[in-house]
């Protein structure tokens, strides 16, 4: 006799499912970067787990048709305030696709560069240059992603969240609904929801 799952318990279930998926999916991309014996480790560098949650990225976000309409187009994934993130970019998306097209990696010098890009990693840790990037970005259809307390509140749409067992993510969907994105329910099942400061913060 088959006992059916609580509906709590069975959203719970999926939810760990997506989890594993995902970051799995992430770290395989971050391993198998720094090969051979360094590939089996338990530990990658955190840059590269950053740069393979931004490669992952572009696999679970739609962007608007004519952001997007020609299939030699890439998709470009760029880096602001943080060169160290852009050089370790360039190497996991060298080669690679995601959803069919070829994903390129740039580091640039000023958010209106940005407007080019799918995904920008906004790498500043001062709140002040943050603030003036996102505001620069705001009629951009352009995924924002940031890794410093209060990125999704001040307008952001994903913040890269280091704790003590691993990186977490929380996103901000209204901001990508805004900027016309369509972010998958694949990934928002493995963050933390949340709204900024104008919407309130969800639970």
């Amino acid at each position: 006799m088959r006992c059916a799952l609580h509906p709590v318990l069975g959203r719970w279930v999926l939810r760990q499912s997506a989890v594993r998926s995902l970051l799995g999916a992430i770290l395989l991309t971050a391993s198998s970067l720094v090969g051979g014996a360094a590939a089996q480790a338990p530990q990658v560098d955190e840059e590269h787990i950053k740069a393979a949650y931004l490669y992952n990225f572009a696999k679970f976000v739609e962007w608007p048709a004519d952001n997007s309409s020609s299939p030699d187009r890439p998709t470009l994934i760029c880096a602001l305030g943080d060169d160290r993130l852009a050089e370790v970019l360039q190497q996991v998306v060298l080669g690679k696709q995601a959803n069919g097209r070829r994903v390129e990696a740039r580091r640039i010098s000023n958010f209106q560069e940005g407007k080019s890009c799918q995904i920008l990693l906004i790498g500043f840790r001062d709140q002040e240059h943050v603030v003036q990037a996102l505001r620069g970005l705001e009629a951009a259809s352009v995924l924002t992603v940031g890794e410093i307390d209060r990125f999704t509140d001040l307008g952001g749409m994903i913040n890269l969240v280091r704790t003590e067992r691993a990186m977490e993510l929380e996103i901000n969907p209204k901001a990508a609904e805004a900027a016309g994105l369509k972010i998958s329910s694949r990934l928002l099942a493995v963050a933390r929801i949340v709204a900024d400061a104008r919407g309130g913060r969800q639970p």
